[in-house]
Order: C-alpha cells, then sequence, then structure tokens
C-alpha cells in the first residue's frame, strides 16, 4: 500500500470513527482484525493522527478530524470508563467562581474498585458505592452539570468543598483560598452536605494529602 493510499485510508477510517473509541469499536466500524488493528494504531499514534487516552486505558481520541476538543474527550473518555463517576473538588470549586485555584486536572470521584485505569489529566477520588447513593438521595449533584455534553454529574460546590474536608485525599483549601457566596442559601448548603458527608469516619489522608495547589 503506498503512501497516497495510505492516507486516503487513515482519513476514511478516522472519519467513521467516534472523536473517542476503544479498540473493540475500532474492529467493528473497520472489520479489522485484533492483531492487525493493534498494529495499525500504534502506527497512527506514532504519526500523531491518534493519542491515548491513559498508559493503559484502551481508549484513543481522534487528532486527525475530530470535532471535540481535547477537554471534552477527556470527559467522554471519563464516562466510557466510570459511567457512575462524579466531577468532584477543585474542578467545581474552581468552575463554580469558589476558588481562583485552577486546577491542572480534571477530579473526578469514581466508584471504589481493586484496581483503576489512569487517564492523561484526570486525578481519581475513589469513594464508595453507599456514597454515591447518599450524595444522590440528599441533593448533592447539581440538577445542571456545568457541562451537559458528556452527561458527566457534578457535585454542587458546597459538597464538592465538604467532601474535600471529609475526604483528605488531595488538595484541600484555607479559608484564604475561598470565595464562599454570602447569601444563606449557600449557606445551608454547606451545613447539609457537612452533616452527611463527615457521618461517616473520615478517610486517612493519603501522600497527596497535601497543600500543593491544585
Amino acid at each position: 500500500m503506498n503512501e497516497v493510499q495510505s492516507r486516503t485510508s487513515v482519513h476514511d477510517r478516522l472519519q467513521a470513527l467516534p472523536d473517542v473509541f476503544d479498540l473493540t469499536k475500532f474492529e467493528l466500524v473497520t472489520g479489522i482484525d485484533r492483531t492487525s488493528a493493534k498494529v495499525m494504531l500504534s502506527r497512527w499514534m506514532a504519526k500523531g493522527y491518534i493519542e491515548g487516552a491513559g498508559p493503559k486505558a484502551g481508549i484513543y481520541f481522534k487528532r486527525l478530524g475530530a470535532q471535540m476538543d481535547r477537554s471534552e474527550q477527556i470527559e467522554a473518555a471519563v464516562r466510557f470508563l466510570y459511567p457512575q463517576s462524579a466531577v468532584c473538588a477543585a474542578t467545581v470549586l474552581h468552575r463554580s467562581g469558589w476558588t481562583t485555584q485552577v486546577p491542572r486536572e480534571l477530579h473526578v470521584a469514581v466508584e471504589t474498585r481493586p484496581t483503576y485505569v489512569q487517564l492523561h489529566g484526570v486525578v481519581l477520588h475513589p469513594r464508595p458505592q453507599a456514597w454515591f447513593a447518599t450524595v444522590e438521595d440528599k441533593g448533592g449533584f447539581a440538577n445542571q452539570p456545568l457541562n451537559m455534553r458528556q452527561g458527566l454529574r457534578w457535585l454542587k460546590p458546597a459538597w464538592a468543598l465538604q467532601d474535600m474536608r471529609a475526604n483528605p485525599d488531595g488538595w484541600v483549601p484555607d479559608e484564604d483560598d475561598l470565595d464562599v457566596p454570602s447569601e444563606q442559601g449557600a449557606a445551608r448548603e454547606l451545613d447539609l452536605a457537612q452533616t452527611v458527608l463527615m457521618a461517616s469516619e473520615p478517610r486517612p489522608a493519603t501522600s497527596r494529602s497535601t497543600r500543593r495547589r491544585p
């Protein structure tokens, strides 16, 4: 196969693929067997046509002809791997205007499991299944997620802050890092979130529980 045919084939095949896909999807769309598919994907990555979502994620982002930007692709990959996930921590606080600290990565709460698939640009915060059920039952998820395109749930800012305090597995903001709204609604939400999330024993701090910025 000459270079012109190769380029045409790459373009046509990428056009048929979604912006975020895995090996199984690639096989279904292209009809290429798994062994050959792995070789082709490796070559495409080397040429910059696609990018791996994580070191061993098995998920790929289109670069050539992509309609989503990289942040949207990351969120789509999170939802693919962790359907129960919810955006949390510094990402929520910054997007909601509760802190000026800009997180370098997307912070996501995911259900606790024996192993995790790591994604570039994402920090995972394991939470037990009961945590998700309780937060949902008590209204801790935002009615309108800040990014509806990929369908990721978002914690309300008060719940994100109190979760950071209850589960210090990352940066926990000082008072001078925060700009909490003064209205009574915010205060009530903070009190509710504190009561619910502090009801269980806080998790011990990990190596990520430092004062470094998010």
